[in-house]
């Protein structure tokens, strides 16, 4: 009886060819874990920054200004297509929502939506009694 010997030859090229894709996709979708991680801190800086003129100036405008500025400025290629909203909360508090898309790298996914909202008292001042 005459055993036939198994070669292994070819053996690392198929486990490239299974186990290529897989990790590419796994570094796509860490990349753009990050990006989205990243526009997120973007949008929660404008949001600071358009709260903090919404409270000391008490002008709307000029806070969603300040917080497109600043997106422009800081998240430019990191947020798209962002918007600013500015809105009272009773009439002592201001609420800012800055909302955008993280950038894309990964065909399948649709623009992933980021979006952060910060919310702080107007500033009052009084004249010392």
């Amino acid at each position: 009886m005459r055993h036939r010997r198994r070669t292994e030859r070819g053996v690392s090229t198929i486990e490239l060819v299974i186990y290529a894709p897989l990790l590419m996709l796994m570094i796509f979708l860490a990349i753009q874990f990050a990006l989205i991680y990243l526009g997120n801190q973007a949008a929660s800086s404008a949001a600071r920054e358009a709260a903090r003129t919404a409270r000391t100036t008490l002008d709307r405008d000029a806070a969603a200004a300040a917080g497109t500025a600043y997106t422009e400025k800081i998240g430019k290629g990191i947020l798209e297509d962002v918007t600013v909203t500015v809105e009272p909360v009773g009439e002592h508090e201001v609420r800012v929502v800055v909302t955008g898309h993280a950038l894309k790298i990964t065909p399948f996914l649709n623009p992933p939506t980021v979006s952060q909202s910060v919310q702080g008292p107007l500033e009052e001042f009084r004249e010392p009694e």
